[in-house]
């Protein structure tokens, strides 16, 4: 028995493969649940900002379709932001490509009576 050779077969390999597969679904599903919830006030200002987004580009009298290619973003993502039980929103970085396919600053962006609080109001 001690010089018995450790034989690799290709069901060996395939269970190995099959264990790996499961291994990373079930981290992935874990990683997945645990990631951080956004607060209050940041759904708030996710829901803020795709309102913006919508008041934008009706005023400039773009569609979706328009608008996402000309922002080089996926039609079906641009959709994602705009709506409101999506719980997706833009990056800052998206966002400052759009204001530049707009034709204004990520400031004029935020600069919006949408964003003002009550505070400011």
């Amino acid at each position: 028995m001690k010089n018995r050779k450790y034989i690799i077969t290709a069901s060996k390999i395939q269970n190995f493969i099959v264990m790996q597969m499961h291994y990373n679904k079930i981290f992935k599903k874990y990683h997945y649940c645990n990631m951080a919830q956004l607060r209050k006030e940041d759904i708030i200002l996710r829901e803020k900002i795709k309102l913006r987004l919508t008041e934008l580009r009706e005023k400039h009298g773009q569609n979706k379709t328009e608008l996402s290619s000309k922002v080089e973003v996926d039609r079906q993502n641009f959709q994602a932001w705009e709506k409101h039980d999506i719980k997706r929103g833009p990056t800052i970085y998206s966002i400052n490509r759009i204001s530049k396919a707009f034709g204004i600053s990520l400031k004029e962006f935020f600069d919006s009576d949408i964003f003002k609080t009550e505070k400011d109001a």
